[in-house]
């Protein structure tokens, strides 16, 4: 029997589906690890359901540091499967819901991009240069934009910018305060969440440039920050006739072939 493991490691947990290409045979959840923790988290999982190796493994997470990263991964993964797939956490929500076919997935997060595939098989990006090239209108983007403001940082009695720079974490702490953006009321507050929705909906419009897709175009929101109606409708504005897609399965399982 075929047995597929796939995985999402996101930044607080990691989830493992083992499948045998129609059916999940488990899901397990841990703590997030560091990515080179990972292969030890994921061997305990193996050994738990009573195996050493698997045909296939996908891995799909964020913060993995670039190609070099994800090339080291896949290096201490290979003891676990015969085939081993390290890629982006996009690529997997992508698969989640569109399995195979066409689509633009907007990822609007602590970073944001878009990924799209076209009817050929052929895929495009846009954004997701992170926190010091890119990422903008997303929390990180919000966060930093806000705190810069004076007169938005004592509105919403935000962090000084050099005790973000300070913090343990300071790209995760300044993406904490987007939620607190875009619930403010204020007339500054909601042209700044407006200029989100334009980053954003430029981003989905790169990525789907030279693309051959059905139209209206599929599209799936991903992110926390799309829980913000507002902030939805306002890209949803801008991008015209579009087709929402929800995830057909969890990104786990998505990796895991299902």
């Amino acid at each position: 029997m075929t047995a597929l493991l796939g995985v999402d490691l996101g930044a607080t947990w990691l989830r493992a589906c083992l499948s045998d290409g129609t059916r999940a045979l488990w899901t397990e959840r841990t703590h997030a690890t560091a990515w080179r923790d990972a292969p030890a988290a994921l061997r305990a999982m193996l050994k738990k359901h009573g195996r050493l190796r698997v045909d296939g493994l996908t891995l799909g997470g964020t913060r993995l540091g670039g190609k070099e990263g994800r090339a080291a991964l896949t290096k201490l993964l290979k003891p676990l499967a015969a085939r081993v797939d390290v890629v982006p956490d996009f690529e997997i929500a992508h698969r989640a819901a569109f399995g195979g076919g066409p689509g633009v997935l907007l990822v609007a997060s602590t970073g944001s991009i878009a990924f799209a595939r076209g009817t050929d098989g052929e895929s495009r990006r846009a954004g997701g240069l992170g926190p010091l090239l890119g990422d903008e209108g997303s929390g990180f983007w919000l966060g930093r934009t806000a705190a810069r403001d004076a007169v938005l940082r004592r509105e919403l009695r935000l962090p000084a910018p050099l005790d973000l720079a300070h913090a343990h974490d300071p790209v995760r702490a300044t993406a904490a305060l987007a939620p607190k953006v875009l619930r403010a009321r204020s007339a500054r507050a909601r042209k700044l969440r407006e200029d989100a929705a334009d980053h954003l909906a430029t981003l989905a419009a790169e990525a789907v440039n030279e693309l051959v897709l059905p139209r209206p175009i599929p599209l799936a929101l991903h992110g926390s920050l799309f829980k913000n109606a507002p902030l939805r409708k306002a890209v949803l504005r801008r991008l015209g006739r579009v087709t929402l897609v929800a995830p057909r399965v969890s990104a786990e399982r998505a990796a895991a072939g299902l």
